[in-house]
């Protein structure tokens, strides 16, 4: 038998030297190592005891000032984890019984302290192993806690799967997963039924491959709840041979991929739309140079018409890169463009509801802006001091769309007496290319006090972007 290898710390309750030294003797005999402090009054058993260091306790019955089943209560309330064995000659069966009962770990009758030695040394040896095995409870428990709060952060659900019963044991997460009760066993053909039709084969192909494989198997599928929502669902599971090692046992996990799914989605969608974009601009681009390399009487000319109307393009950009490429305001688009010419927003007065314009009309706006102003800077009002423009646009609902109807009148400019015969840029972008793109018509007329331009289209029925308040710097 392996004795301990430090020496015992026993805190001794006897009154008698003589039984005192025969428990000594035999604990020697027995090759316990051991020291002793010895009492019998509850005085100073209590004052011992609460000063801790002691791992044993062997008690008298019957003892001068109190008796034993007394000092076992203020042991079970001070040291509760620490082996009490009575030690005693009058201790009979019944109250044997009932100190065992109250935690005692044992009882030597002192007529035969020849055990003493092997009582003492199994309850050290139990002590030790269930300070151990609470010890590695508690660090299990503690692995559970960490592992739990882990998966609950990832949002991760577990489950085991016994290929033979065909069941699996799930944890919470799991079964909130798949919209399920709170029973933890449930058949595979519950979660079965949960799947889209389209993903059934790809799910069964994987997991009986990887089955009599035993290899590790990763999928994706989606799931429709009884409430109609489908749900994205990522899985990985490792498979164990089972008992009879026909049957495996799967342990894996789940994980509700929803949310990265709609991200890679929408940003699938954000790549085809800025291609989609890039191109459009790209060929805006090209159509501008063209027709301004085929209009323009010298290179200079060129270079400042280009210069001017690549600049018009750039600040729709801004307003649509501003506004995340969403719908860009009709009355920043005009803003945008009257601004190096009326600073003070005096010359162009614009009045018309909330329009939003959508990114692939936006820049076509801002180009058939652009050459109005230049014409109106140019030629027309805006040329002279007093002149103005005064732009008004009105909105009219049918049933599949909206029809935008925008008047740019110019006033007080130099007098118009012959209409002019040459088109450019300006007119052949309103009368070809923004009809045709707006779906709509442009009427251009010269009247006396100045041009009038009339542009109708057709818009998609759509709300005013949500713009979230300004906060102070």
């Amino acid at each position: 038998m392996t004795r301990p290898v430090q020496p015992v710390r026993i805190l001794h309750l006897e009154d008698s030297d003589l039984d005192a030294d025969l428990i000594t003797e035999h604990l020697r005999i027995g090759g316990v190592a051991h020291r002793t402090d010895r009492v019998w009054e509850r005085a100073d058993f209590v004052r011992l005891l609460s000063r801790g260091g002691y791992d044993l306790i062997l008690a008298d019955y019957k003892l001068p000032s109190f008796d034993g089943l007394s000092a076992l209560d203020i042991a079970r309330n001070l040291a509760p984890d620490l082996p009490f064995i009575f030690v005693s000659a009058t201790l009979g069966e019944e109250v044997a019984i009932e100190a065992l009962k109250n935690g005692a770990t044992d009882y030597v009758i002192k007529s035969r302290l020849g055990r003493l030695a092997t009582c003492v040394e199994r309850a050290i040896r139990e002590t030790h192993e269930r300070r151990r095995r609470e010890s590695a409870e508690a660090e299990n428990f503690e692995t559970k806690q960490r592992l739990s709060a882990a998966l609950s952060v990832a949002q991760i659900g577990t489950f085991e799967w016994d290929a033979e019963s065909d069941q699996l044991l799930l944890d919470s997460r799991s079964r909130a997963i798949f919209d399920l009760g709170n029973e933890e066993r449930v058949m595979a053909d519950t979660l079965r039924a949960r799947l889209v039709d389209e993903d059934r084969e790809n799910v069964r192909v994987a997991i009986n491959e990887a089955m009599e494989g035993r290899e590790r198997v990763e999928v994706e599928f989606r799931i429709e709840l009884p409430n109609g929502t489908v749900r994205h669902i990522g899985t990985i599971c490792d498979w164990y041979a089972g008992h009879d090692g026909r049957y495996p046992r799967g342990i894996g996990v789940f994980k509700d991929i929803t949310d990265r799914k709609n991200q890679e989605e929408q940003q699938a969608l954000v790549v085809r739309e800025l291609h989609h974009r890039v191109k459009n601009s790209l060929t805006t681009a090209q159509s501008v140079i063209n027709f301004t390399l085929k209009t323009s009487p010298s290179f200079d000319d060129f270079q400042r018409k280009i210069s001017a109307r690549i600049a018009s393009l750039a600040r729709s950009h801004s307003l649509l890169t501003q506004n995340e490429w969403g719908a860009v305001s009709l009355e920043d688009i005009l803003r945008s463009e009257l601004a190096p010419y009326d600073p003070d927003a005096m010359r162009g007065q614009l009045s018309g509801p909330p329009v939003y314009l959508p990114s692939d009309l936006s820049s076509t706006y801002a180009m058939a802006f652009h050459e109005m102003t230049t014409n109106a800077v140019k030629y027309g009002s805006l040329s002279v001091p007093q002149g103005v423009v005064k732009i008004d646009w009105q909105v009219e609902r049918q049933e599949d769309c909206e029809i935008l109807t925008l008047s740019w009148t110019e006033r007080g400019g130099p007098p118009i007496t012959t209409p002019p015969t040459r088109r450019g840029f300006g007119s052949t972008l309103l009368d070809r290319l923004l009809a045709v793109q707006l779906n709509g018509r442009v009427d251009t007329n010269y009247g006396e006090s100045g041009a009038r331009i009339v542009i109708e289209s057709r818009l998609a029925i759509r709300k005013p972007p949500v713009v979230p308040p300004r906060t102070a710097a």
